[in-house]
């Protein structure tokens, strides 16, 4: 075998290996993903498909969702809305589903959504351990940036918090990729509401990083 055949060969056992190292959700479309690891939920699938695909590294992950079931009444499709719903789990090369209450009825959906029970199951049904909590904002709704309210939480130490570093080192290699080139406004909100939320100190100390790197 020549050089070039084993180099080939171990590109090919590599970029195998590579592929099955990825936890995969199944997501449906009565599940409203908003934040997954600190950044914008990247989904593969068509745009009329009933599920599509999330794709994780493997380890700790952290997603926000929303459960919105919809009851069609004559014409009219009525969606229900749950309460933000923040989840961290560990999982690792395996494929994952969103095991979700079914409501027989609007009214059944009403009443029981507000504490509704799911889980994330593997394809052969053993249930994930998931650590959950809500993401709780009293007053006006409308407008919600979810990634600083998020990130904030995570800063808190709720329950199913996750450390910035966790977050940052979970992120797919895509997902960096696009924040290096600058792709996502995202980073200078967050840029802002850390400098907000540090002390006069802290707040001199970056400014002092920022003029010696400035050239």
């Amino acid at each position: 075998m020549n050089i070039k055949t084993t180099f080939l060969a171990a590109a090919a056992l590599t970029i195998s290996s590579m592929a099955v190292a990825d936890v995969t959700i199944t997501v449906p479309d009565t599940i409203d993903l908003l934040v997954v690891n600190d950044g914008k939920p990247e989904l593969s699938g068509s745009f009329f498909s009933k599920t599509k695909k999330l794709t994780l590294p493997d380890g700790e992950n952290q997603i926000l969702f929303r459960y919105q079931p919809y009851f069609m009444q004559g014409n009219d499709r009525i969606i229900l809305e749950s309460d933000p719903i923040i989840a961290k789990f560990n999982a690792k090369e395996t494929e994952l589903t969103f095991d979700m209450p079914q409501y027989r009825d609007r009214h059944e959906g009403e009443k029981e959504i507000k504490n509704f029970e799911w889980q994330l199951t593997s394809a052969g049904g053993a249930a994930v351990a998931v650590t959950q909590d809500k993401l709780i904002k009293d007053g006006m709704q409308i407008g919600r940036n979810f990634k600083i309210e998020l990130a904030d939480y995570n800063r808190r130490g709720g329950v199913a918090a996750i450390t910035p570093i966790t977050a940052t080192t979970m992120l797919p290699t895509k997902k960096i990729a696009n924040e290096n080139l600058g792709t996502d406004s995202t980073a200078e909100e967050m840029l802002h509401f850390w400098y907000s939320k540090a002390d006069a100190e802290t707040q001199s100390r970056f400014k002092e990083f920022l003029l010696s790197n400035g050239s």
